[in-house]
């Protein structure tokens, strides 16, 4: 084991570096029930040992084979058999942040380990919150509590992720109130990563949610997967709803150490979008609004699947496979970060980091040595046989002790900023909702009411109003800091205003092609019955067609009723110059 670190304290909780903290969760009742013995852990509030420790009937049994002839059910060879003598030798005392007991709460553990990681989320910077360990060892149940209701009908125990919620959106709810001008906007992304696929939990299995492609950022911001959905927040309540529901949909499997076992790494991110006031800024010239400054903190909660061993007859091999393989390469990130870090190098400088050798740990990079800060929470469990697992769970959080991070808001420019072209998009509706208003008003009054076709515009552009002022949420309703709650809306109200202005052309030019339409109709008709009457003057043919020819002008033949208007003149000639001719035009 590495030595202590100094007896600073500071030095252990300062930003500048990975906090760790181990939680030892207690014997399960189906544990003490097949007899598992409980190993000789020790345990402060800041370091946690193993002393004296004894072997277990199993590797006694394993010791008295290598020493004789080794047995045909036993999987070692003799070469591991005898290195099984370590086992006796007292291991050195591990030196960390926190460390709980088989007694402490999950409230206990986020108060005191990650609850400084979230409120520095609210503030614009990164924040990751992992859970490591082997199978079994309560990695789940302390990132998302416990789903099963009590038997008082209770909900169960909360998780991390409830408390982290609940104090985020409280934070950001007080100081949307505390400070004037303040606007907040929550995203929500939950992916899951299986056998080094990439799939989205927020939506339903199908191709679009299943093995996304894993692609660098272009502003050198780290990773990303292409295409993972994001849903707008407002509460915590609602994160839980789409949580619940998307847990569902989690690769998980029964094996030998736990019931309901995850085979798969899920990354819940809360991208919080913060613009305020810039302080000590005085507005100039006409613009009355002081300077926003706007920032973009991610907080990631990550459960990392336990690693395992393989041995014969285990199932799901390839998933154990896949799980160890991606653990692995993680490990060999953290030991060269930390070998970094033991040299005072921060940043980009040092050895090289194979981030790209997995996708966990390009989606991570950033939280890994990166700008943010980033708290780790190693889970054990007491059974002594579980002691090898639990030993290398404690070296590899040493050596993530010993990352450094430098975390700083994430300042965004303004064309950068959702919260501000959300803005935008509404103040525009806001004001071509009132010039609807106040046209719908004009057209209303009272010598426009015998016009038929003018009522009916005004009405339906009455209606788009309406509706328009139905879908636009106002940022101050209801005291709510949070510009919208769905980006489906918000795209709706935006297609719906482009397209508007086109659909009240395109209106318009119908409703004045009828008009002309129906007035080159009554000019057939009026002339019609002028031609009649020359005719029974007894005047000539020439001068009733000559009449007919100058009735219903269409000022524009390009229109569609041209043509037949024009038919209908000449063959109303024609009928005329007939009836003429046989002498039986109609009297009147």
């Amino acid at each position: 084991m590495m030595p202590p670190p100094p007896s600073d304290t500071a030095s252990l909780t300062g930003p500048g570096r990975v906090s760790v903290c181990c939680r030892v969760r207690p014997l399960l009742p189906n544990e003490v029930a097949q007899g598992f013995q409980r190993a000789p852990w020790e345990l402060t509030a800041r370091s946690i040992s193993l002393r004296e420790r004894q072997l277990t009937r199993a590797e006694s049994e394993l010791l008295r084979e290598g020493e004789g002839h080794a047995s045909t059910k036993s999987l070692k060879t003799r070469g591991e058999l005898r290195n099984l003598d370590h086992l006796r030798r007292p291991d050195d005392e591990t030196i960390m942040d926190h460390v709980f007991g088989e007694r402490a709460t999950t409230e206990e553990v986020y108060r005191l380990a990650f609850r400084d990681i979230v409120h520095a989320a609210a503030e614009g910077m990164n924040g990751a919150i992992l859970a490591y360990g082997q199978t079994s060892s309560g990695k789940t149940f302390s990132i998302s509590g416990s789903t099963a209701a009590r038997a008082d009908g209770e909900m169960g125990d909360k998780g991390i992720i409830h408390f982290a919620l609940e104090d985020l959106f409280a934070e950001l709810q007080g100081k949307a109130s505390a400070t004037s001008g303040s606007e907040y906007l929550v995203r929500m992304s939950y992916c899951e990563l299986y056998m080094e696929r990439v799939n989205d939990l927020l939506r339903k299995i199908g191709p679009q949610s299943q093995n996304l492609t894993v692609k660098e950022d272009p502003e050198g911001r780290g990773f990303y997967a292409d295409g993972l959905k994001e849903k707008i927040v407002s509460s915590a309540e609602e994160v839980l709803a789409l949580f619940t529901e998307a847990e569902k949909r989690r690769r998980v499997a029964h094996t030998r150490y736990n019931e309901v076992s995850s085979r798969s790494h899920t990354l819940l991110t809360l991208c919080v979008e913060c613009s305020m006031p810039l302080e000590g800024d005085v507005p100039l010239g006409e613009d009355p609004e002081p300077a926003q400054v706007t920032r973009i903190g991610r907080l990631v909660i990550v459960d990392l699947a336990g690693n395992e061993r393989l041995e014969a007859g285990t199932e799901y091999v390839a998933e154990s496979s896949s799980i160890n393989k991606s653990l692995f390469f993680l490990g060999k990130v953290i030991e060269k970060l930390a070998a970094r870090g033991s040299r005072g190098v921060a940043g980009e400088e040092g050895d090289h980091v194979p981030f790209r050798d997995s996708k966990l740990t390009r989606l991570l990079s950033v939280h890994l040595g990166g700008n943010s800060r980033t708290g780790l929470l190693v889970t054990l469990t007491p059974a002594a046989d579980a002691v090898e697992q639990s030993l290398t769970t404690l070296r590899f959080a040493q050596k993530a002790a010993e990352v450094r991070c430098v975390a700083k808001p994430v300042l965004v420019s303004k064309e950068q900023s959702l919260i501000v072209k959300q803005r935008e998009i509404i103040a525009q509706l806001h004001n071509q909702v009132k010039s609807l208003q106040e046209e719908v008003q004009q057209r209303a009054s009272p010598q426009l009411s015998g016009r038929p076709v003018e009522d009916d515009l005004a009405a339906e552009r009455q209606q788009c109003a309406a509706q328009l002022q139905a879908l636009v949420l106002s940022s101050t309703e209801q005291g709510s800091s949070f510009v919208s709650k769905s980006r489906e809306v918000d795209t709706v109200v935006t297609a719906l205003h482009r397209n508007m202005d086109v659909l009240q052309k395109q209106k318009a030019l119908v409703v004045d092609n009828m008009k002309a339409l129906y007035k080159a109709v009554n000019d057939v008709n009026a002339s019609l019955a002028h031609a009649a009457e020359v005719l029974r003057s007894g005047q000539d043919t020439a001068a009733a067609a000559s009449i007919l020819a100058s009735a219903g002008s269409v000022p524009d033949t390009s229109v569609a009723w041209a043509p037949a208007v024009l038919e209908l003149r000449e063959k109303l000639q024609l009928l005329l110059a007939a009836a003429k001719d046989s002498g039986q035009l109609p009297e009147g």
